[in-house]
């Protein structure tokens, strides 16, 4: 078993008044930020609710979901968060996977979080420890139940090419419910950094000029709409580190980056690791860089895989056990396809998106790709349909950077980098998603295409 002193403790007595946590400009230092987890933590053992044991967390971010996780790490309790946007009848059955014995928030369990105690004991950390729970999106397929342990988070945030440091503040502007937001927390508290929180009678251009802002991460969809605000120029902020992943960033943006004397990162990453493998300076389409520090990566047979510190501890089954899909090697194949290029990985897509189109083999990530490098493209989504004459039709919707240009120019455009076989059969206006959704889901485009229209 291997223990750390909890980051927060240590920062709490080596440097107590630096900042740790900004909610809608009230700050907390390290040394209250501990001060309010020990008051949580006996609150949570007068509840009755022990190591082990899993708490259902049910809630949009805030600094109460901040430290409420952070004090079950301390006390070996399991976390289960998922999204508060969830209709009630799901959440329930969610509870029901995951074999929750207790869930926040409810009436039955409350907290106090301005309560503060100081430190009487030392504070340890247990890295082997069961941490958390985490529904995959399910973008790929049926939603699963990722087990990390608190090691793994850990070795994310310890290899994590991105510095940061005492004076930085990162934006958590990903949800705690999902991998990416969690990796902020990690990245923030061993660094002895900042975690700011969004404010939600804030806009983020306006959230960006007034919190101590540093770092950003963002998938390709929240900076376009960012920087298609009015007036909006990174340099009124204190941003100097903006991390993208999620989807293929399009040249348009990182051109307007460039304009800002700002050049993003990009990120490859999944659950399964706990956040980030590669990541690299923005660059050519796809190209994510080196494995990070703690991670191994391979290509078996066109297919990513990976293992390492920070490789999960397992899919949660109905029976509570964990099952680690492992190769003979100790791989995880991830379902991703990509190659090398010189030592660098480059993405090429879901291995599952591909299909077959008058014999040819297409994989709807790559047309896509080439798509974001025309100016103006700001999204493009390949999906396929069943057609009597191709078997499957290669079907395009496309969202507009700015105006619309003819779909035949943009044909023909695409005609200079990839083969016919591979050039959209048909094409459709991008469809008004549902608020809040940032990341693609093709089901839905599938069905869309199929239907003919974008509605």
């Amino acid at each position: 078993m291997e223990e750390l002193t909890c980051p927060i403790r240590w920062r709490a007595q080596q440097n107590p008044a630096s900042p740790a946590l900004w909610d809608a400009g009230v700050t907390l230092s390290y040394q209250q930020l501990d001060a309010r987890l020990n008051a949580l933590q006996q609150q949570l053992q007068q509840a009755g609710i022990r190591a082990g044991e899993h708490l259902f967390i049910c809630s949009k971010n805030s600094a109460e979901l901040v430290m409420l996780l952070w004090v079950c790490w301390r006390e070996q309790i399991v976390c289960c968060p998922v999204n508060p946007a969830f209709p009630l009848a799901r959440q329930q059955a969610l509870l029901q996977q995951v074999h929750a014995t207790h869930c926040w928030p409810s009436p039955g369990l409350q907290f106090d979080f301005s309560q503060e105690m100081p430190a009487t004991k030392a504070c340890r950390l247990d890295e082997d420890q069961l941490s958390n729970l985490i529904f995959t999106s399910g973008s790929s397929g049926s939603p699963k139940i990722v087990a990390h342990r608190l090691g793994n988070h850990l070795a994310n945030a310890r290899g994590s090419l991105v510095p940061i440091g005492e004076n930085d503040g990162w934006l958590l502007s990903l949800p705690l419910f999902h991998v990416g937001g969690l990796a902020i927390l990690f990245r923030c508290f061993l660094a002895g950094a900042c975690v700011v929180l969004p404010d939600p009678a804030c806009a983020l251009p306006e959230l960006l000029q007034k919190a101590p802002v540093t770092h950003l991460s963002l998938v390709p969809t929240q900076l376009y709409r960012l920087l298609q605000q009015p007036d909006f120029h990174f340099s009124a902020t204190r941003v100097k580190h903006l991390l993208l992943g999620g989807a293929p960033l399009p040249e348009s943006l990182i051109a307007a980056c460039r304009e800002q004397q700002l050049r993003p990162w990009v990120s490859y990453g999944l659950s399964e690791m706990a956040s980030q493998v590669c990541t690299a300076a923005a660059g050519q389409p796809g190209l994510v860089g080196k494995a990070l520090s703690g991670r191994e990566v391979t290509i078996k047979h066109h297919e990513i895989c990976v293992r390492g510190q920070t490789l999960f501890a397992g899919y949660y089954q109905p029976d509570g056990s964990l099952l680690l899909p492992l190769d003979d090697e100790g791989w995880f194949h991830t379902g991703d396809a990509g190659y090398w290029q010189d030592d660098a990985l480059v993405i090429n897509g879901r291995i599952d998106n591909q299909f077959i189109s008058g014999g040819e083999n297409i994989q709807p990530e790559q047309i896509e790709q080439q798509l974001l490098q025309h100016p103006a493209v700001a999204q493009a989504v390949v999906v396929p349909v069943p057609d009597a004459e191709w078997g499957m039709r290669s079907v395009c919707f496309i969202d507009w950077q700015h105006s619309a240009i003819a779909f035949s120019e943009l044909t023909d455009w695409l005609r200079q980098y990839l083969p016919a076989y591979m050039l959209p059969k048909q094409w459709l206006p991008w469809p008004q998603l549902p608020a809040g959704q940032l990341k693609i889901q093709r089901a839905e485009f599938k069905r869309l295409a199929a239907s003919g229209k974008a509605s």
